[in-house]
């Protein structure tokens, strides 16, 4: 299904809020786990857990409840893009826009997990997307095709760092936004290359996780990005490579809420 015509007012309102809700997301998750990493004694957590984190505090519950807010409207966003495309990106192959719509939607169901984090988070139920996590892996491991379904998304996280990789060293990272007149543009620039990286590396480590949990038949490797900080941690040298993966986190944070600004929706 393709729609026709400019986008409506209100998916430009929850494009806008959706992306600026991302970007607090890298930037609350990078900061706590800068902060563990500086402390040394407290094991970083993934972003469910830096969410848990933030809801300690009745301000922080109150600032949770305007996250889960936001990041409703980037899954609905993404839902947008993968069922009606109204940017009419003008992909020639099938192929492409079947992946691309795929992106999105995949984009949309991992966000509206978080949703459901922050919710819990902010009502005092902390850890619950973590043990969530694992008993979906376990089920999925039940089935007869679950070791296969569970590599595919190994694989499908694989080939997201890469992208991740390639966003950073191109222009693909700001081909939708218009920095020519601003004096921000090198350092919107660099910010976006340096998150982009720390994504792809951290991502790196969460689809070698879950490949080894399908090939493993352990549903505990499928907690991808808290074990794969929590093992960073435990290498030699790295609490050094922590800090330096929270740094790009808080970066690509920064990239996301700052250029929004800036963006170009099409046809807009």
């Amino acid at each position: 299904m393709e729609r026709t015509g400019a986008l409506r007012r209100w998916e430009l309102w929850t494009g806008h809020i959706g992306y600026v809700a991302e970007g607090v997301v890298y930037l609350v998750l990078g900061i706590v786990v800068l902060l563990a990493d500086v402390q040394r004694r407290r094991q970083p957590n993934g972003s469910q857990g830096a969410l848990a984190e933030l809801g300690r505090t009745s301000l922080g519950k109150a600032l949770l409840a305007l996250l889960a807010l936001g990041l409703a409207a980037f899954v609905l966003w993404q839902l947008v893009l993968a069922l009606i495309d109204p940017e009419h990106r003008g992909i020639p192959s099938t192929l492409g826009r079947c992946l691309v719509r795929g992106r999105h939607f995949c984009s949309g169901l991992f966000y509206s997990f978080l949703v459901g984090e922050a919710i819990w988070s902010a009502l005092g139920y902390r850890g619950a997307g973590n043990r969530f996590a694992v008993r979906w892996g376990a089920w999925i491991l039940q089935w007869p095709p679950g070791r296969v379904a569970v590599g595919l998304v190994g694989a499908g996280i694989m080939i997201f760092a890469l992208n991740q990789f390639y966003r950073a060293v191109t222009r693909d990272k700001s081909k939708r936004v218009d920095l020519s007149h601003t004096g921000l543009r090198g350092i919107l620039n660099a910010l976006g290359a340096y998150g982009y990286l720390s994504r792809g590396f951290l991502f790196v480590f969460v689809g070698l996780y879950v490949l080894d949990a399908a090939w493993r038949f352990d549903p505990h490797y499928t907690n991808g990005i808290g074990m794969a900080l929590r093992t960073m941690q435990g290498w030699p040298g790295g609490l050094w490579l922590l800090g330096v993966i929270a740094a790009g986190l808080i970066s690509y944070g920064l990239f996301q809420i700052l250029k929004e600004r800036y963006r170009l929706f099409q046809n807009s």
